[in-house]
């Protein structure tokens, strides 16, 4: 599962969504209100309850992430 945060502290907002294109729907409609501060992260979170950090929201191109050596690769990794 993929959560997105999407925060503005002039706004006073702060929410969770669960898909990249809603967050992203979302801070596009805060900047087109005028806030300046707005930014966007993604954590991936594992069945098993690990999570990792993927980065920043990029309002442009894509947002996949490589994460490599994850706890979750080296698992299944032969060295």
């Amino acid at each position: 599962m993929t959560i997105c945060h999407v925060y503005s502290e002039q706004a006073g907002y702060d929410k969770e969504f669960y898909s990249v294109a809603e967050a992203k729907k979302e801070m596009k409609r805060l900047i087109r209100e005028g806030y300046t501060d707005v930014c966007g992260n993604k954590t991936k979170v594992w069945s098993n309850g690990d999570w990792e950090n993927c980065g920043e929201i990029i309002l442009t191109g894509s947002n996949a992430t490589l994460m490599a050596n994850s706890p979750r690769n080296m698992k299944h990794s032969n060295y």
